[in-house]
């Protein structure tokens, strides 16, 4: 097949938009890596809220559109208030999170980790393995999806 000029400046520019293109998508990209210390402090705050009783507080850590399990929106405030009395009723609100691993999907962060809830004398209550997508609102990391594992 014989190729014009014309033909390969289309080929040109097509490749020209295609680097500008992904340039562009690069650039909101996430960096995992950078990301993690803001993650382990936003673990670290959550933890603080559910200890502390502050169900306002958890409940604008997540997004407006989040899911938690199977709650979404307007449902997680209130399950939020449940899961914090109940955890007053069964001394476990004494709560940790380890990150297991970060990684970046686009915009977005997917953490997995493991937790552990104590009793206010320090008594081991429970462990679980958990997965939270993070996703920023108004610049800052929220909880998009949370779930238990």
């Amino acid at each position: 097949m014989k190729y014009t000029m014309n033909h390969r400046k289309k080929i040109l520019l097509c490749f020209a938009l295609f680097g500008s293109l992904s340039m562009g998508f690069a650039q909101n990209m996430v960096d995992s890596e950078k990301e993690r210390p803001v993650i382990e402090s936003r673990d670290k705050e959550f933890s603080k809220y559910l200890l502390e009783g502050d169900s306002v507080a958890l409940a604008n850590m997540y997004t407006k559109d989040a899911q938690f399990g199977t709650l979404k929106g307007a449902e997680i405030p209130p399950a939020l208030g449940k899961w914090i009395r109940n955890a007053i009723k069964n001394d476990s609100r004494n709560v940790t999170f380890k990150m297991v691993t970060l990684t970046a999907d686009g915009e977005l962060l997917i953490e997995t980790g493991m937790g552990e809830t104590r009793s206010n004398a320090g008594q081991l209550k429970s462990t679980f393995r958990y997965l939270v997508v993070w996703k920023k609102e108004d610049g800052v990391w929220k909880l998009y999806r949370d779930i238990g594992l």
